[in-house]
């Protein structure tokens, strides 16, 4: 018993001695002596600069940690700033090392503010500390058996907190400037399994394109570090333009997402508000102006799909409305799988134009390939086409029937790739740029009844076999009051250009679009050439076609009215 109480007493002796000695170092040791040292240390190791103006502060008990005020480090060799801090503030809970647990403490940093810089030879400001340079680790061996029992260090945080902070990003070889800036971002505990939840405000802007956005995000997470999986649900996202005076709504974004890093794949189930997908495009070069020569075209910035070969991805998302190419879409339902760098996008529905899209769509980003299918009815034609190709030439409702396939690695090249075929039926609509009813007043030298430029057609039908960029047509069928309308011809896509020949045949008919009796012009054609630019084509009514067909005519009912006269005469003769 006595060796027990002894032994107490000694171990009683020895903790007292270690809070002495802990009392003590706490009382006496002051980190910010070593100022110096450190920086010096970092100066031989690393070449840059380390200066720290705020206190450095440590405790002991009941968790190891360090307090760290203002802090900046330069870059390489320069006296140049490369990042600074405000304040930094990390600890660690003691008791759980012992297990090989690291138990964080809350981490709060503020003022955090990095540079980072690509200069024009290709050499960024950081690749020192990323390692570049050193030479390639060994050849992977093994591990013992030893090794292998060990289980890994598990990570417990219970939250971490950054306020007004900012990273930057700059390539001096192209002027292209990029940084985003964190207002407040904060979490829950970070641990495996353990849920949590998630706060960020957050700006960020751009130099090409210009882009200045304000970022909010909320939601819940679960991480697992053994399946090396993330989840994120309830997420709440909020893009809004922060440009001064913009009135553009923001992009609002809602669903579950899940992530998994080995083997890489992501699931996910959205719901968007609104997305217009080309306020993130560049805008188009401006057109010359008139008798100005155009400016030089700049290359084309190739479409890189090297990203989607190693996705492993399946989806839904949902957009209320949609904009895409200034065509615009509401109640879009898009179902989405990814897999071997094929992207397949089934089922793809939307409203637009007052009817209904069916269809789906892929990408293969092994061999830059691309294929659409669909079927759109009940669609208005006019704005569609406004919108799509900035061309009103036809109006009314209609179905399209598309199948076409391209590819390239820019969209020059798709369009000339572009092959494949459609369908147009068009019901109670018109052709817009040509008013055939004031050609016939003004070839029979009537009066102008309207100066619209506009002839109804009561239906169209076509049918385009497209190859090499270029639409072919050779089956146009319209029927209008007092005509109808056939033709073929090209529509050069990948030159935005046609070229088509309409011809239209007058038929006998005393009414329709305030018309009347066609008189010599009924069962004749006129011819109409349809040329120049796609969004702005132009048409040469053949006047003297139909004019030397009127003649034509004439001259037929005159040579057998001179027939006619002739037997009359021939019979008074015989009857004497």
């Amino acid at each position: 018993m006595k060796i027990v109480k002894y032994a107490l007493f000694a171990i009683g002796g020895l903790a007292a001695l270690v809070v002495l000695a802990v009392a003590v170092l706490l009382a006496t040791f002051d980190p910010n002596k070593y100022k110096s040292e450190l920086s010096r240390a970092v100066k031989e190791k690393t070449g840059r600069t380390l200066s720290i103006d705020g206190k450095i502060a440590l405790s002991f008990y009941p968790s190891v940690g360090v307090a760290v005020g203002k802090t900046s480090l330069s870059e390489r060799n320069s006296d140049r700033n490369f990042a600074r801090i405000d304040e930094m503030k990390v600890s660690l809970a003691l008791v759980p090392l012992l297990s090989k647990q690291v138990v964080v403490d809350r981490v709060t940093l503020s003022g955090l503010d990095v540079e980072l810089v690509k200069d024009k030879g290709g050499k960024t400001n950081f690749a020192d500390l990323a390692g570049a340079g050193a030479s390639s680790a060994p050849a992977k061996t093994p591990a013992s058996k030893s090794a292998q029992a060990h289980a890994p260090m598990a990570l417990d945080i219970a939250g971490i907190e950054i306020r007004a902070s900012s990273v930057g990003w700059r390539d001096e070889s192209t002027g292209a400037r990029y940084k985003a800036t964190v207002d407040e971002l904060k979490t829950g505990r970070i641990a495996s399994g353990v849920p949590g939840k998630l706060s960020l405000a957050a700006r960020v802007e751009a130099s090409e394109p210009k882009a200045d956005y304000q970022v909010r995000l909320s939601g819940d997470y679960r991480l697992d570090f053994e399946k090396e999986a993330f989840s994120f649900s309830g997420m709440d996202l909020s893009i809004s333009d922060a440009t001064p005076g913009s009135k553009k709504p923001p992009l609002s974004l809602k669903g579950d997402v899940e992530l998994d890093a080995s083997p890489q794949a992501i699931r996910f189930t959205l719901a968007a508000d609104q997305v217009n997908l080309d306020r993130y495009l560049p805008p188009p070069p401006p057109k010359p102006a008139a008798g100005g020569a155009p400016s030089p075209a700049k290359a084309e910035e190739p479409i890189d799909l090297s990203a989607l070969r190693g996705l492993n991805l399946k989806g839904d998302l949902k957009i209320g409305q949609l904009v895409a190419s200034n065509v615009k879409l509401e109640k879009v339902h898009l179902g989405v799988k990814a897999a071997g760098g094929k992207i397949d996008a089934e089922p793809l529905t939307a409203d637009l134009y007052q009817g209904k899209l069916s269809g789906a769509a892929s990408a293969n980003a092994n061999t830059d390939r691309f294929a659409i299918k669909a079927d759109l009815g009940g669609v208005a034609l006019g704005p569609l086409l406004k919108d799509a190709l900035n061309n009103d030439m036809l109006e009314g409702k209609g179905n399209i029937a598309l199948d076409v396939q391209t590819g390239g690695n820019t969209v020059t090249a798709m369009k000339k790739a572009l092959a494949g075929s459609a369908n147009l039926n068009l019901k109670d609509g018109g052709l817009k740029g040509l008013n055939l009813d004031e050609v016939i007043r003004k070839l029979k030298k009537q009066p102008a009844q309207s100066s619209s430029q506009r002839t109804d057609l009561s239906e169209l039908t076509a049918s385009f076999v497209i190859k090499n960029g270029v639409a072919h047509n050779d089956d146009l069928s319209a029927k209008a009051p007092l005509l109808r309308l056939s033709g073929a011809g090209d529509v050069n896509i990948a030159a935005n250009a046609i070229d088509y020949l309409a011809k239209v045949s007058f038929v006998a008919s005393s009414t329709g679009q305030g018309g009347k009796d066609l008189g010599d012009l009924a069962g004749k054609t006129l011819p109409v050439k349809i040329d120049g630019a796609l969004d702005a084509p132009q048409f040469h009514p053949d006047f003297s076609a139909l004019l030397r067909d009127v003649v034509k005519q004439q001259a037929g009912k005159a040579e057998d009215k001179l027939k006619e006269r002739g037997r009359d005469f021939l019979k008074g003769l015989i009857k004497r």
